[in-house]
């Protein structure tokens, strides 16, 4: 089982959809906002990657939180089976 965190701010369906695409493996949980998120990575016990639709999520993280957490930045109109093909590639269930 892998835990994934997705911090959005314009996608908001985006955890949804993943959840939808997904084969169970994964367990998909939901923030909204750059605050948000970076208080949940610091609450979490384990998470496995973060999927972001901002680039400013993504830079904040990159310069906030230490190691080398796998962070896949979705652009726009990237479906979710992409991204799940996106974070197969970095993380492992």
């Amino acid at each position: 089982m892998r835990h994934v965190l997705v911090a959005t701010t314009r996608r908001h369906q985006l955890a949804d959809e993943l959840r939808e695409a997904s084969d169970g493996r994964t367990t998909f949980l939901s923030v909204k906002g750059i605050e948000a998120t970076l208080e949940r990575i610091g609450r979490s016990a384990r998470l496995d990657a973060i999927v972001t639709d901002d680039p400013g999520v993504f830079a904040a993280i990159r310069s906030e939180i230490p190691g080398e957490i796998p962070v896949v930045l979705a652009a726009d109109d990237e479906g979710p089976h992409a991204l799940l093909e996106s974070l197969d590639g970095n993380v492992t269930a």
